[in-house]
This record gives structure tokens, sequence and C-alpha cells, in this order.
């Protein structure tokens, strides 16, 4: 189905879409003004909408998994309301300006970029690299106390402000809300993820004990395990892809003279262990290890100035993690917001009722014409209830029209266009089927008349192109966690055969990869399959 239509529209009556940040494989992230603030709340946010169609229809599984993750990070945000972790400030499900359904949330606007970002333009300082690394621990060890374990600390989800001095962390899509719920399930960046949820930490199809096995419970060291590995990161401007599902052993080479290297390689090397129970249990536990590893060179026992400072400027003991919500271990920015109402997704219906159940986005030019819009530039518009600065509820109507008046066609007019658009259909389905039959009279005998590749060992080695974008999942069945993604018209290789599912090589990707850290190899269902002549 393609991308949204949602720029230069209005949202629920209130917030006017100005434009997309970015595309995901199954969402949509766009900067909006909101008319509704109350004085004090944020007057641009980020919607956040998910779109399961972006890549194409998706199997019914595999829908239901893209809508728990959306309503999972909604969740897992509002029981961690700190200011180090990004806030949730609303949600909804809305119908777009083409008539197409989807879920979407309301976040804050972090317009700094992210710290991977930051890192690779230019090597931190080390009293840079321990000031964003303060915030990291202070945000992360709030969440482990409140139950909330994170599973995909990377530096692409370290986000930062527009002056690049508060940091937060996003994206809590496949955060473990409850410790002790269910098995462990496979999930996060294959170069940061702890080995007992790794993506890619099975072996082979059979080994189905690998995925359901219970590693006694899942444990904030997991989360340790990742800081440990964006640690290394920040410090030494690399990232640690040559230690995937590895414990850290090294440091660059340009690092070994550093007066601080040996005692950080021994707290990263702990922190890394392949067995959980021999890292760190607490994020307190780790940051006071690495800020002893690193004291000499970042707070010297004499000074003239009588204290050491923070890079921004502020007084701060980089030691010490505030339990309480409105402190960090950067500089404050204020308390947490209440957390709006807990969101509620369903999977998309897509049928005649559809308009009378969602959202529908508002354009801007009609909004501007609605009386109770109608105020000048230095109004401040009230929220549509008192008591919350998001709407209590996401479920009414709201719909989306274009941003300008378009000229509408005559009834002579659209006569003729559905006749011209009748006769094209019918010319190509004459077309169609004279290259059908035409193929069939000048097929080679013996040779199959399908493009559906066979079974079996002969099939190894030959290449094959999706006629869509497929999932690759660590084994062959859609029980099985998804590793990686081959594109539509990208060129894989056979190296194994599974009743219907191959387990593939990429040897070509149809276009950029959307995660560059994923998997280019797994197990994808041969119904998606052609063979390449």
């Amino acid at each position: 189905m393609g991308e949204l239509k949602l720029q230069q529209s209005m949202l629920d009556g209130r917030f006017v879409i100005r434009d997309c940040l970015g595309r995901g494989s199954y969402s949509e992230v766009y900067v909006a003004d909101d008319r509704g603030a109350l004085n004090g709340a944020p007057r641009t946010v980020v919607i956040k909408a998910l779109n399961t169609h972006l890549r194409g229809v998706p199997d019914p599984e595999l829908e239901r998994t893209l809508i728990e993750n959306f309503r999972n990070e909604a969740v897992a945000l509002d029981r961690v309301r700190h200011p180090n972790i990004i806030s949730r400030l609303g949600h909804g499900t809305a119908i777009d300006l083409q008539g197409r359904t989807f879920h979407y949330l309301v976040l804050e606007y972090l317009p700094g970029g992210d710290l991977q970002a930051l890192v690779l333009r230019r090597p931190l300082p080390l009293d840079d690299a321990l000031f964003y690394l303060g915030q990291v621990c202070a945000g992360l060890a709030y969440a482990h106390q409140h139950g909330v374990i994170h599973r995909d600390i990377k530096p692409q989800n370290l986000l930062l402000t527009a002056d690049q001095r508060t940091l937060k962390i996003a994206d809590f899509g496949v955060a473990k809300i409850e410790a002790t719920e269910g098995a462990i399930t496979r999930v996060g960046t294959e170069v940061y993820a702890a080995p007992e949820h790794h993506p890619l930490a099975t072996t082979g199809p059979l080994d189905t004990t690998s995925l359901t096995r219970r590693v006694a419970q899942l444990t904030p060291a997991a989360d340790i395990y990742s800081l440990a590995k964006t640690t290394y990161m920040l410090l030494t401007g690399e990232s640690p892809r040559r230690f995937s599902q590895r414990t850290v052993t090294s440091l660059p080479e340009e690092f070994a003279d550093a007066v601080w290297s040996r005692y950080v390689l021994r707290v990263l090397e702990r922190a890394t262990q392949t067995n959980p129970e021999r890292r760190y249990q607490s994020v307190e536990e780790f940051w006071r290890d690495i800020r002893d590893a690193t004291m000499a060179q970042t707070r010297p026992l004499h000074r003239g100035d009588g204290g050491g400072e923070n890079p921004g400027g502020g007084s701060m003991n980089p030691g010490e993690l505030s339990n309480d919500p409105g402190v960090s271990a950067g500089p404050r920015r204020g308390l947490a917001t209440p957390p709006p109402p807990a969101p509620t997704f369903d999977r998309v219906a897509r049928g005649a009722g559809d308009s009378a159940r969602h959202r529908i986005v508002v354009p801007v030019s009609r909004a501007n014409s609605t009386p109770a819009f109608a105020a000048d530039e230095g109004r401040d518009f009230p929220a549509p209830q008192a008591r919350d600065a998001y709407p209590a509820e996401a479920h009414t109507e709201a719909y989306a029209y274009p941003v300008s008046a378009e000229p509408r066609l005559s009834s002579r007019a659209k006569r003729w266009l559905v006749a011209l658009l009748l006769l094209l259909a019918f010319s190509g389905m004459l077309f169609a089927t004279y290259r059908y039959v035409n193929n069939l009279r000048h097929a080679p005998v013996g040779q199959p008349q399908s493009n559906a590749p066979d079974n079996g060992a002969a099939l190894v080695g030959h290449e094959f192109a999706p006629t869509t974008d497929v999932n690759l999942r660590s084994g062959p069945d859609t029980s099985y966690p998804k590793v990686g993604l081959a594109e539509r018209d990208s060129r894989l290789k056979v190296l194994k055969v599974n009743g219907k599912w191959y387990q593939v090589q990429v040897l070509e990707h149809g276009r950029t990869k959307d995660d560059p850290d994923s998997s280019d190899q797994g197990w994808a269902n041969s119904n998606n399959l052609k063979a390449v002549q």
C-alpha cells in the first residue's frame, strides 16, 4: 500500500503535521506542532505512525506482532517517566488523507540526533563520553527499578535534545515489561544484544530448545551487557562489531597508552561475560566502577576552581544516580510529566465501517477556518480536556482532508474517465492472456510452466528472488524470531531446504538495508520466492 499521506494536515484537531523525519521497515516518524498544548507543555512533538503495509501486505502473524510491539512500547514508556527517557504524550488510531487506517504514538521531540551520529562525526573527549554515559545509566537504572528491561540499548536509541546536553533513551518496542514473564524471546541488535536474547544465538533449524528454555529469567544484566558495548563505542569511537556475541577483551591500539585503558577494559570485560550471573547485576554497580576507573582523568585531587564540573558547565557529581524521576545523572530538565491514558491498539479492520471508528486527519486549511481555532498567532489553545495535556481517549473520529481545495471533475468528465479506465483494464487483460498462451506454445517440452521453486536437495546452491519483502527467521517456521529482511528483487542463494522453508544467504539486497546490523542469512518461506533464470 505504500507510505502514509500526512504532510500538511491536522491530526486529532490539534497536531499540525509538518514533515516526515524518516521511515523504518514498518513505521513512519513525523514532526508536528501541537496547537492544543497547555502552558509549559511541548509545542513541537513527534508522531510515530505504525504502517503495517509499508512494505506490502504482511501475513497476519507479522501484523499481530507489529501491533503488539507498538502497544508494548507505549506501556513501557508509561512505567518509566524519567528525564533521561523519552516521554509518550498520547496515542490514537486514525485514517490518513488516502483513507488508510494506522495507529500512532505522540512522543517527545528530540532534534539533537542520536549518540551514534554524534560519535561518528567527532570522537568524544573522555569527560563528554562519561557525561552522556551517566545520563544513560540514570535512565536505565530507573527503568530496571520499575520492572522494565529495554533489550535494545545501543547508540542509535540514545537521542539528544537540541543543545545536545540532555540524553534520553528511546525505542522501547521490544522491552520486557515483567522480567519473569514467559520464556525469553530472542530480540535486539546483533552487535549489542546479550547472548541470552541474541537474535542469532540459535545455530540450526532443529535447535528449538534454545528458543524456549528458561535461563532462570531475564535480568538487568542483559541491558548491562548492551550498555557495556555502547560504552565501548562512546570511549573509542568504533563499533564493537568484532566482539559481537563475544566478551570485550581489548581496546583499539590507539588507546593502549591511556592511563585509564586497562581499568576500563577490566570493567567492560566483566560486563560482557557470556554468563549473565558473572556480569554486573545493577547499573549503579557498573557506573560506579566505570567512574572509578576513569576518576584520575576526570576528577583531579587538586583544582583551583574548587570542584569538578560537567562538560555542559553545570556542577555535577557523575557518580550519583538518583532514584527520583526528576533527577538524572546529567543536567536536570524538570520533573517527568504524568503519563497519558493507557493505549489499546487492535488489528486494523479494513471495511466499510472504518471511517466511523477512527480519527481522520484534518487539513490545515480547513482547520484554520474552524471557529475553535480561528485565533491570533500568539494565543494559547486549550487542550481538549482540562486535566490532561492530551486527550483521554484515542478512538473518536478525526478525518483528514487535503491541505488546499482541489477542483472537482464534472459528471461528464468522470464518466469519460471511468470508461477510459475500463477500456485500459480490458486491454491489459487481453494482452496478459495473449502472453500466457504464447508462452505455453513456445515452452520446451518437459519444462515446468510455473516459476514456483521445486522441493528437494537439488535446489541447494540455486538463486532465487523475493516477489515481495520477506522476513528472514532463525528457523523454518513463523514461530522463530525475525533476524533480517530480504527486500523485493534481492538475490538469494539457497543453503538448505526444509519443506516449504529455504535457508538462504542474501547475495545482493534489492535496496539499502533499513537496519545495517540485521543478518543476511536466515529462513524464508518459498511461497514468496521465484527462481532466477
